[in-house]
Protein backbone atom coordinates (compact mmCIF):
# COMPACT_ATOMS: atom_id res chain seq x y z
CA UNK A 1 0.00 0.00 0.00
CA UNK A 2 1.13 3.56 -0.98
CA UNK A 3 0.75 6.65 1.49
CA UNK A 4 -1.77 8.39 0.17
CA UNK A 5 -4.34 5.61 -0.59
CA UNK A 6 -7.52 6.19 0.76
CA UNK A 7 -9.93 4.33 2.95
CA UNK A 8 -13.77 5.12 2.96
CA UNK A 9 -15.63 5.62 5.60
CA UNK A 10 -18.40 3.06 5.60
CA UNK A 11 -22.69 3.13 6.56
CA UNK A 12 -23.47 0.09 8.34
CA UNK A 13 -27.15 -0.09 6.65
CA UNK A 14 -28.67 -2.52 8.81
CA UNK A 15 -27.15 -4.83 11.41
CA UNK A 16 -25.93 -2.99 14.24
CA UNK A 17 -25.78 -4.82 17.33
CA UNK A 18 -28.55 -7.64 15.54
CA UNK A 19 -25.07 -8.84 13.69
CA UNK A 20 -23.60 -10.22 16.31
CA UNK A 21 -25.93 -12.39 17.07
CA UNK A 22 -27.23 -14.14 13.91
CA UNK A 23 -28.95 -11.35 12.08
CA UNK A 24 -27.56 -10.39 8.25
CA UNK A 25 -25.66 -7.25 7.68
CA UNK A 26 -25.78 -4.64 4.30
CA UNK A 27 -22.76 -2.24 4.50
CA UNK A 28 -21.70 -0.25 2.00
CA UNK A 29 -18.58 2.40 1.37
CA UNK A 30 -19.44 5.67 2.12
CA UNK A 31 -16.47 8.20 0.43
CA UNK A 32 -17.88 11.32 2.12
CA UNK A 33 -15.11 10.75 5.07
CA UNK A 34 -12.14 8.56 4.14
CA UNK A 35 -8.38 8.91 5.53
CA UNK A 36 -5.00 8.01 5.18
CA UNK A 37 -1.32 6.89 6.32
CA UNK A 38 1.16 9.73 6.36
CA UNK A 39 3.63 11.40 7.96
CA UNK A 40 3.83 14.59 10.30
CA UNK A 41 5.21 15.63 13.03
CA UNK A 42 2.62 18.68 14.23
CA UNK A 43 0.49 18.63 17.10
CA UNK A 44 -2.54 17.19 15.57
CA UNK A 45 -0.07 14.64 13.95
CA UNK A 46 1.21 13.56 17.04
CA UNK A 47 -1.70 12.75 18.71
CA UNK A 48 -2.58 10.50 16.31
CA UNK A 49 0.61 9.08 15.89
CA UNK A 50 0.28 8.44 19.56
CA UNK A 51 -3.15 6.45 19.49
CA UNK A 52 -0.99 4.22 16.34
CA UNK A 53 1.81 3.83 19.01
CA UNK A 54 -0.60 2.32 22.14
CA UNK A 55 -2.01 0.46 18.81
CA UNK A 56 1.54 -1.26 18.60
CA UNK A 57 2.35 -2.45 22.04
CA UNK A 58 -1.05 -3.53 22.30
CA UNK A 59 -0.04 -5.98 19.29
CA UNK A 60 3.39 -6.08 20.72
CA UNK A 61 2.37 -6.98 24.07
CA UNK A 62 -0.51 -9.59 23.75
CA UNK A 63 -1.25 -12.82 22.18
CA UNK A 64 -3.43 -11.13 19.42
CA UNK A 65 -0.39 -10.81 16.94
CA UNK A 66 0.05 -14.83 17.26
CA UNK A 67 -3.64 -15.22 16.97
CA UNK A 68 -3.66 -13.42 12.98
CA UNK A 69 -3.81 -14.91 9.58
CA UNK A 70 -2.07 -12.12 8.49
CA UNK A 71 1.05 -11.10 10.64
CA UNK A 72 2.10 -7.74 11.26
CA UNK A 73 5.32 -6.24 10.38
CA UNK A 74 5.46 -4.73 14.28
CA UNK A 75 9.09 -4.08 13.05
CA UNK A 76 7.89 -1.89 10.13
CA UNK A 77 5.42 -0.21 12.05
CA UNK A 78 7.60 0.51 14.84
CA UNK A 79 10.00 2.32 12.50
CA UNK A 80 7.25 4.02 10.57
CA UNK A 81 6.04 5.44 14.18
CA UNK A 82 9.53 6.94 15.19
CA UNK A 83 9.05 8.70 11.97
CA UNK A 84 6.01 10.14 12.20
CA UNK A 85 3.49 7.80 11.09
CA UNK A 86 -0.04 9.32 12.01
CA UNK A 87 -3.84 8.61 9.82
CA UNK A 88 -4.71 11.91 8.20
CA UNK A 89 -8.71 11.32 8.83
CA UNK A 90 -11.80 13.20 7.64
CA UNK A 91 -13.62 10.26 9.12
CA UNK A 92 -15.35 11.92 12.72
CA UNK A 93 -14.93 9.81 15.92
CA UNK A 94 -17.50 8.04 17.36
CA UNK A 95 -20.06 9.31 15.05
CA UNK A 96 -21.11 5.34 13.29
CA UNK A 97 -19.21 5.73 9.89
CA UNK A 98 -16.17 3.59 11.18
CA UNK A 99 -13.10 5.59 12.04
CA UNK A 100 -11.59 3.08 13.62
CA UNK A 101 -12.52 0.54 10.73
CA UNK A 102 -10.36 2.64 8.32
CA UNK A 103 -8.00 3.11 10.69
CA UNK A 104 -6.93 -0.58 11.01
CA UNK A 105 -8.13 -1.09 7.16
CA UNK A 106 -4.80 1.46 6.77
CA UNK A 107 -2.46 0.14 9.36
CA UNK A 108 -2.96 -4.01 8.02
CA UNK A 109 -2.89 -2.41 4.12
CA UNK A 110 0.54 -1.36 5.16
CA UNK A 111 1.61 -3.82 7.62
CA UNK A 112 0.25 -6.94 6.93
CA UNK A 113 -1.06 -7.20 3.38
CA UNK A 114 2.00 -6.25 1.56
CA UNK A 115 3.42 -9.54 1.58
CA UNK A 116 0.23 -12.15 0.57
CA UNK A 117 -0.85 -12.97 -2.25
CA UNK A 118 -4.27 -11.17 -3.56
CA UNK A 119 -6.28 -15.13 -3.91
CA UNK A 120 -5.26 -15.88 -0.17
CA UNK A 121 -7.14 -12.86 0.58
CA UNK A 122 -10.63 -14.81 1.86
CA UNK A 123 -13.36 -12.32 3.06
CA UNK A 124 -13.33 -14.75 6.06
CA UNK A 125 -10.50 -14.79 7.34
CA UNK A 126 -9.92 -11.05 6.56
CA UNK A 127 -13.19 -10.49 8.85
CA UNK A 128 -11.41 -12.56 11.77
CA UNK A 129 -8.53 -10.88 11.87
CA UNK A 130 -9.93 -7.34 11.21
CA UNK A 131 -12.62 -8.33 14.88
CA UNK A 132 -9.44 -9.38 16.62
CA UNK A 133 -7.83 -6.16 15.64
CA UNK A 134 -10.65 -3.38 16.00
CA UNK A 135 -11.76 -4.90 19.39
CA UNK A 136 -8.88 -3.01 20.70
CA UNK A 137 -10.57 -0.18 20.29
CA UNK A 138 -14.14 -1.18 21.10
CA UNK A 139 -14.05 -3.84 23.74
CA UNK A 140 -16.15 -6.02 20.84
CA UNK A 141 -15.71 -6.15 16.84
CA UNK A 142 -17.55 -8.18 14.30
CA UNK A 143 -14.89 -6.78 11.98
CA UNK A 144 -17.22 -6.17 9.09
CA UNK A 145 -16.10 -2.34 9.50
CA UNK A 146 -12.87 -3.02 8.55
CA UNK A 147 -13.87 -5.57 5.69
CA UNK A 148 -15.56 -2.83 4.39
CA UNK A 149 -13.01 0.14 4.27
CA UNK A 150 -10.11 -2.30 3.17
CA UNK A 151 -12.53 -4.41 0.27
CA UNK A 152 -14.45 -0.77 -0.79
CA UNK A 153 -17.57 -2.74 -2.09
CA UNK A 154 -20.67 -3.62 -0.51
CA UNK A 155 -20.70 -6.37 1.81
CA UNK A 156 -23.44 -8.91 3.06
CA UNK A 157 -23.13 -10.89 5.87
CA UNK A 158 -25.64 -13.81 5.98
CA UNK A 159 -27.37 -14.94 8.61
CA UNK A 160 -24.48 -17.97 8.43
CA UNK A 161 -22.11 -15.48 9.18
CA UNK A 162 -20.74 -15.95 5.45
CA UNK A 163 -19.36 -12.55 3.93
CA UNK A 164 -20.24 -11.53 0.26
CA UNK A 165 -19.97 -9.08 -1.94
CA UNK A 166 -23.29 -8.05 -3.39
CA UNK A 167 -23.84 -6.04 -6.46
CA UNK A 168 -25.78 -3.67 -5.12
CA UNK A 169 -25.76 0.70 -5.43
CA UNK A 170 -27.42 2.29 -2.94
CA UNK A 171 -27.60 5.66 -5.71
CA UNK A 172 -29.36 3.43 -8.04
CA UNK A 173 -32.24 2.00 -5.58
CA UNK A 174 -34.47 5.02 -5.79
CA UNK A 175 -34.76 5.60 -2.14
CA UNK A 176 -33.39 9.04 -0.38
CA UNK A 177 -30.83 8.34 1.81
CA UNK A 178 -29.05 11.09 4.38
CA UNK A 179 -27.14 11.36 7.35
CA UNK A 180 -28.18 13.45 10.88
CA UNK A 181 -25.64 15.12 12.62
CA UNK A 182 -27.20 14.68 16.36
CA UNK A 183 -23.77 17.00 17.25
CA UNK A 184 -22.91 14.79 20.09
CA UNK A 185 -20.68 11.44 20.09
CA UNK A 186 -21.65 7.95 21.06
CA UNK A 187 -18.92 5.63 22.43
CA UNK A 188 -19.36 2.25 21.23
CA UNK A 189 -18.19 -0.44 24.05
CA UNK A 190 -20.58 0.76 27.11
CA UNK A 191 -23.63 0.48 24.37
CA UNK A 192 -22.40 -2.67 22.86
CA UNK A 193 -21.73 -4.14 26.56
CA UNK A 194 -25.17 -2.65 27.53
CA UNK A 195 -26.64 -4.41 24.25
CA UNK A 196 -24.56 -7.57 25.43
CA UNK A 197 -26.12 -7.47 28.95
CA UNK A 198 -29.79 -6.56 27.45
CA UNK A 199 -29.50 -9.70 25.16
CA UNK A 200 -27.75 -12.26 28.35
CA UNK A 201 -30.69 -11.37 30.53
CA UNK A 202 -33.16 -13.82 29.32
CA UNK A 203 -36.10 -11.77 28.66
CA UNK A 204 -34.87 -9.82 25.87
CA UNK A 205 -33.21 -12.40 23.49
CA UNK A 206 -36.95 -13.94 22.32
CA UNK A 207 -38.03 -10.07 21.43
CA UNK A 208 -34.88 -9.36 19.84
CA UNK A 209 -35.44 -12.83 17.69
CA UNK A 210 -38.64 -12.82 17.15
CA UNK A 211 -38.62 -8.62 16.46
CA UNK A 212 -35.46 -7.05 15.10
CA UNK A 213 -33.76 -10.26 13.34
CA UNK A 214 -37.08 -10.96 10.78
CA UNK A 215 -37.28 -7.16 10.84
CA UNK A 216 -33.97 -6.22 10.04
CA UNK A 217 -33.47 -9.21 7.49
CA UNK A 218 -36.93 -8.33 5.56
CA UNK A 219 -35.29 -4.68 5.20
CA UNK A 220 -31.93 -6.44 3.26
CA UNK A 221 -33.84 -8.81 1.59
CA UNK A 222 -36.36 -6.50 0.13
CA UNK A 223 -33.81 -4.09 -0.60
CA UNK A 224 -31.29 -6.00 -2.36
CA UNK A 225 -34.56 -6.89 -4.44
CA UNK A 226 -35.54 -3.75 -5.43
CA UNK A 227 -39.19 -4.28 -3.36
CA UNK A 228 -40.03 -1.08 -2.16
CA UNK A 229 -43.43 -1.55 -0.89
CA UNK A 230 -42.10 -4.31 1.26
CA UNK A 231 -38.92 -2.50 1.98
CA UNK A 232 -40.71 0.64 3.75
CA UNK A 233 -42.83 -1.82 5.43
CA UNK A 234 -39.99 -3.67 7.16
CA UNK A 235 -38.43 -1.09 7.74
CA UNK A 236 -41.03 0.60 10.04
CA UNK A 237 -41.05 -2.73 12.32
CA UNK A 238 -37.36 -1.93 12.54
CA UNK A 239 -38.06 1.63 13.47
CA UNK A 240 -40.56 0.88 15.72
CA UNK A 241 -38.38 -1.63 17.30
CA UNK A 242 -35.65 0.27 17.94
CA UNK A 243 -37.81 3.64 19.26
CA UNK A 244 -39.54 0.59 22.09
CA UNK A 245 -36.20 -1.40 22.91
CA UNK A 246 -33.03 0.78 22.04
CA UNK A 247 -33.82 4.02 23.26
CA UNK A 248 -30.52 4.15 25.23
CA UNK A 249 -28.49 4.01 22.04
CA UNK A 250 -31.05 6.59 20.63
CA UNK A 251 -29.38 10.39 21.35
CA UNK A 252 -32.25 11.39 24.06
CA UNK A 253 -32.89 14.70 21.89
CA UNK A 254 -34.11 12.38 18.83
CA UNK A 255 -36.83 9.61 20.24
CA UNK A 256 -39.84 12.03 19.59
CA UNK A 257 -38.21 13.04 16.21
CA UNK A 258 -37.97 9.98 15.10
CA UNK A 259 -41.27 8.97 16.53
CA UNK A 260 -43.25 11.94 14.44
CA UNK A 261 -40.83 11.23 11.35
CA UNK A 262 -42.66 8.08 11.21
CA UNK A 263 -45.89 9.93 10.73
CA UNK A 264 -44.93 11.60 7.30
CA UNK A 265 -43.29 8.38 6.12
CA UNK A 266 -39.76 9.34 6.64
CA UNK A 267 -37.81 6.69 8.50
CA UNK A 268 -35.23 7.05 11.25
CA UNK A 269 -32.62 4.54 12.33
CA UNK A 270 -29.49 4.03 14.10
CA UNK A 271 -26.10 3.92 12.30
CA UNK A 272 -24.09 1.55 13.70
CA UNK A 273 -23.40 1.90 18.12
CA UNK A 274 -25.80 4.93 18.23
CA UNK A 275 -25.73 6.94 21.66
CA UNK A 276 -25.04 10.03 19.54
CA UNK A 277 -23.16 10.51 15.71
CA UNK A 278 -25.25 10.54 12.85
CA UNK A 279 -28.61 8.65 12.43
CA UNK A 280 -29.86 7.18 8.92
CA UNK A 281 -32.84 8.46 7.13
CA UNK A 282 -34.62 6.88 4.61
CA UNK A 283 -37.80 8.03 2.54
CA UNK A 284 -39.85 7.66 -0.60
CA UNK A 285 -38.18 10.78 -2.12
CA UNK A 286 -36.03 13.69 -1.75
CA UNK A 287 -38.73 16.28 -1.82
CA UNK A 288 -40.68 14.30 0.94
CA UNK A 289 -37.34 14.36 3.14
CA UNK A 290 -36.54 17.69 2.22
CA UNK A 291 -39.38 18.60 3.25
CA UNK A 292 -40.20 16.77 6.67
CA UNK A 293 -36.21 17.81 7.57
CA UNK A 294 -37.33 21.79 6.81
CA UNK A 295 -40.13 21.50 8.86
CA UNK A 296 -37.83 20.11 12.09
CA UNK A 297 -35.25 22.67 10.99
CA UNK A 298 -32.56 19.63 10.73
CA UNK A 299 -29.88 19.67 8.76
CA UNK A 300 -28.84 16.84 6.47
CA UNK A 301 -26.05 15.39 4.97
CA UNK A 302 -26.98 13.58 1.68
CA UNK A 303 -26.04 10.24 0.67
CA UNK A 304 -28.19 9.84 -2.48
Amino acid sequence: MEFGTHFNSKLLLFGEYGLMFDAMALSVPFRGFSGFLDFGQDHRHRESNAEIRKFYEHLKAGDSARRLHFQFDLDHLKTDLQRGLYFNSSVPQQYGVGSSGALVAALFSRYAATSVEEPALVPELLKSDFALLESYFHGRSSGLDPLISFLNRPLLLGSDKKVEAVDFELNRSGLAVALIDTHTTGATAPLVQHFIGLFNSGEFEPIFRSGFIPANNGCIESLLKGNRAEFFGYLEQLVRFQLQYFRRMIAADFHVVISDALNEKVFVKLLGSGGGGFLLVFAESGDLMKKWAEKRGLGLLKVV
